[in-house]
């Protein structure tokens, strides 16, 4: 993990919660509005992440993080239209912050790497849905200041165990 995961993972949460919690005022009045607010929160949370992480393409990496948490996004809406389980709607956007921020945080490439990242995000989204169907201002509090940490606590996992794997033993 490099020195400036922690605080572009600040930096992104910080504009994903700005993002969602004014999209979620936004939707009891226009719908609409209120998911492109969302929509446009999380875009801006993957820029402004990649912009302080310190990765080598900043413009490419940002973009690739920016398509994948809305292409995330867009699947939990679609499952939420044939199933019409509310689940997917609230898992839309934890689940989305979650995925860019797989994708954009340094070091990138590592397959296994991004994949316990996203494990990590998963695990978090299960969480903030149970916690909705708990306490709805619960949930709208915590879901996008809960995600990007866990992608940086699930890497942080991921360079632990690597290096329990490669000492050497006796």
């Amino acid at each position: 993990m490099t020195r400036g995961t922690w605080p572009a993972i600040g930096v992104g949460t910080l504009i994903a919660a700005l993002g969602l919690w004014f999209g979620l005022f936004a939707v009891q009045t226009s719908r609409m509005t209120g998911v492109a607010i969302i929509s446009i929160g999380i875009i801006f949370a993957m820029y402004g992440m990649v912009a302080f992480s310190g990765v080598d393409d900043p413009g490419t990496v940002a973009f690739h993080s920016a398509l994948y948490a809305i292409v995330t996004a867009s699947m939990f809406v679609v499952l939420f239209t044939v199933t019409e389980s509310p689940s997917y709607v609230v898992a839309a956007p934890t689940m989305a912050i979650g995925v860019g921020g797989a994708i954009g945080l340094p070091p990138e490439g590592n397959p296994f790497r991004t994949l316990t990242r996203v494990a990590g995000a998963a695990l978090v989204t299960v969480i903030v849905v149970l916690v909705y169907w708990v306490d709805h201002t619960v949930f709208a509090l915590i879901a996008p200041l809960v995600t990007l940490p866990s992608v940086g606590l699930a890497d942080r996992m991921f360079d632990r165990g690597t290096a329990v794997v490669a000492e050497p033993t006796d």
